[in-house]
């Protein structure tokens, strides 16, 4: 039980790291030397892979027009989807798989009790 509780708060303080950042990625990004367009992209590309990785506090996000009619915003947006839906994949696969060992071993002890 005690295991538990800390899995879900090192879950709770990942997350609330995530958003606690003072720039947006966009803003880091330029700063890096990647072109306002780009960079948007990839935030808003981002966005939408995280949402579609299972990301429960993330949405969908995509200026149609821009992603039709300019080419670095398209790139962006792909390169960010790609890069953040695996993230998010992985990171929503490490605390299932933590989970699912947390209740097996909480099985395990509970059968030893009897």
């Amino acid at each position: 039980m005690k295991r538990s509780k800390i899995i879900l708060a090192s879950t709770f303080l990942v997350g609330l790291m995530a958003f606690s950042g003072c720039a947006s990625t966009a803003e880091t990004m330029q700063q890096k030397g990647y072109g306002p367009a780009y960079s948007k992209g990839y935030e808003d590309g981002c966005e939408s892979g995280k949402k579609a990785g299972g990301g429960m506090f993330n949405d969908f996000r995509k200026n149609v027009n821009r992603y039709d009619n300019d080419y670095k915003y398209r790139e962006g947006w792909e390169d960010g989807y790609r890069q953040c839906k695996g993230e998010e994949k992985a990171l929503m696969h490490s605390i299932e798989n933590s989970q699912r060992v947390e209740m097996e071993r909480e099985a395990i002890e509970g059968n030893r009790k009897y």
